[in-house]
């Protein structure tokens, strides 16, 4: 596609959906996030769309209400630093350990308070979530109803699951509330549909096509039960043979397949509408220092065709909630209505919202609700793809690396620097030094010091690798067989105690084999994401490395085993 073509789809494909992710329109575009994260910055330039940290929004952002649509001036995204460093509170859902954990230590550092939604975090304030066991069970209780009713009481089931702890438990609760009804029902298939659409269709395919039984498929979220829905059509299963249930009505789409009365029959929700106010006062209340349960549990329904009109309205922008229902026979476990008085003087300025799955409709949703809510009390709610947000904080750890790997540099040395984002910063670092030596394969490291005279720059010769600018083959390698270096820094894919240090590309591993030969000090420049990993190829046993320079989220009983083999660890204090 051409690149005004490109840019041209990119601009509708924001205006119709609001907030997209660069992973989304990496895929949606098939071409790399790198060249989508270009093409926004240009949009952004002439004023065709919002680049936000992590994805894009429209300039001004219409969000549905209940009594229309809401105009919203999304916050500038040109902001410096980590998103903990422009905001007063933060909102985010529990992604994996290492990166719950870098979170929790950066707002701890800022004294900014931290909010979870959907799956908690450690030390977080409080926790806004549904009872997923317990809504669950209801649902699990419906369905072995309709089965007495519908499926001659007989229940084989194919639970598409997902691995997280809140996941986990609609699974279980689901399973739970069926065999009250039915003690007898079967799990034919309990599977991690990795919480996305095309796994969730293709698993569904192939399960039904080794059990022809199944007659029950439980969803953990719309994104799976959509996969779902669309593999049972496509297999020609009888709609009539077969319930499929949803944990989440979290936008039109599953509304849409319940009232078309095919599949789907029933499905739990969650109300996003509910939950985005719930997580901003949660955060104002965090902000203001008042205190609040560790769970702040939200309403859940189970919904069928005949239920789903009385909470929500259909019309040409979508399913509206409607709200006194909503007042009638459900409890929020705060007031979000507008007629609380409040001291805007004492709200928080800018609300952080993290945001794992924003290709999701529970968290389109979701920021459209945050978003109108927080706006009606003039905050700010910036909101960043979780992957986004990773990566610059991860990137920052490295600069840190980075600013630690250069005072180990002193006026004398021979240097021998490896390639990756890591040593790149480095190179950074030892621009302004003098009277050193330095021999690296790396194009960036030598494009950023050659301008240097005080600094002997050697570029070892070889093959270029586009991917990672690095010069490997046998050339490269002949050239540190003729050189002896004081000090090498050294990045790697992945490291662990028992594969040692490892990396991706055979050739690469043959270059940075050679450069250990080529040294008498090995310093590894290694962030916390690099442990635990093993990648394809070793490149060298752990304790090979002499000093380890790394940050503060690397796991204490990491170092001490490291420290054991009698490697130096230094840490940046992030």
């Amino acid at each position: 596609m051409p690149v005004n073509e490109r840019l041209e789809h990119i601009v509708t494909s924001v205006e119709n959906r609001g907030f997209i992710s660069v992973k989304e329109l990496s895929k949606l575009f098939d071409v790399s996030e790198v060249t989508i994260r270009r093409d926004l910055q240009r949009l952004d330039d002439e004023k065709r769309l919002r680049r936000t940290y992590g994805g894009a929004a429209p300039l001004h952002y219409m969000y549905p209400s209940d009594t229309g649509m809401h105009q919203v001036q999304l916050p500038s995204p040109q902001l410096e630093g980590l998103l903990t460093g422009r905001v007063d509170a933060l909102i985010a859902t529990s992604h994996d350990p290492g990166s719950d954990r870098v979170l929790l230590d950066r707002t701890e550092k800022r004294n900014i308070p931290l909010i979870t939604e959907s799956l908690g975090i450690s030390g977080a304030k409080t926790l806004v979530a549904v009872d997923n066991y317990r809504a669950a069970m209801d649902l699990g209780r419906w369905a072995g109803r309709y089965v007495q009713q519908h499926l001659e009481g007989r229940a084989y089931v194919l639970d598409l699951t997902y691995y997280l702890d809140n996941t986990q438990a609609r699974s279980q609760g689901f399973m739970a509330g069926l065999r009250e009804v039915l003690p007898m029902a079967q799990t034919i298939l309990s599977i991690n549909a990795h919480s996305g659409h095309q796994t969730a269709y293709q698993l569904t395919i192939d399960a039904l096509s080794v059990h022809p039984n199944i007659n029950i498929i439980f969803a953990i979220n719309d994104a799976t039960a959509w996969g779902a829905n669309q593999a049972c059509k496509d297999s020609g299963v009888n709609p009539a043979s077969l319930l499929l249930l949803t944990f989440g009505l979290e936008g039109d789409t599953l509304k849409n397949a319940l009232m078309a009365g095919e599949y789907c029959k029933a499905g739990l929700a969650m109300f996003p509408e509910i939950v985005g106010p719930v997580c901003v006062e949660a955060a104002i209340n965090a902000y203001q220092h008042i205190p609040m349960a560790k769970h702040l549990v939200t309403p859940y329904a189970v919904l069928t065709a005949e239920t789903l009109p009385e909470f929500y309205t259909n019309s040409q922008t979508g399913w509206h909630i409607n709200w006194d229902t909503v007042g009638d026979r459900l409890e929020t476990p705060l007031r979000i209505d507008r007629a609380t008085p409040r001291e805007m003087d004492a709200l928080p300025r800018r609300i952080g919202f993290v945001v794992p799955f924003s290709e999701h409709e529970w968290y389109k949703n979701l920021i459209t609700c945050m978003q109108t809510h927080a706006s009606y009390l003039k905050i700010e709610l910036e909101v960043v793809d979780a992957a986004q947000h990773l990566e610059d904080e991860v990137a920052l750890r490295k600069r840190g690396i980075a600013q630690i790997a250069a005072e180990q540099v002193q006026p004398g040395d021979v240097l021998l620097i490896d390639g990756g984002q890591i040593t790149i910063f480095l190179a950074e670092e030892l621009a302004s030094k003098q009277n050193i030596t330095v021999i690296t394969n790396s194009m960036s490291v030598f494009d950023i010091l050659r301008d240097n005279t005080d600094i002997t720059l050697i570029l070892t010769g070889g093959v270029l690798r586009h991917s990672s600018g690095t010069l490997i083959g046998p050339t490269a390698e002949a050239a540190l067989r003729e050189l002896r270096t004081d000090k090498l820094f050294l990045a790697v894919a992945g490291i662990s105690l028992d594969f040692g240090l490892s990396h991706t590309n055979l050739a690469e591993v043959a270059m940075k084999q050679a450069m250990i030969r080529a040294t008498r000090d090995v310093i590894l420049l290694a962030d916390y994401t690099k442990f635990g990993h093993e990648s394809v190829v070793q490149v060298a046993p752990i304790d090979s490395v002499n000093k380890l320079i790394t940050d503060n989220a690397l796991p204490a009983s990491i170092r001490l085993d490291l420290t054991k083999l009698g490697i130096e660890i230094i840490m940046e204090e992030a």
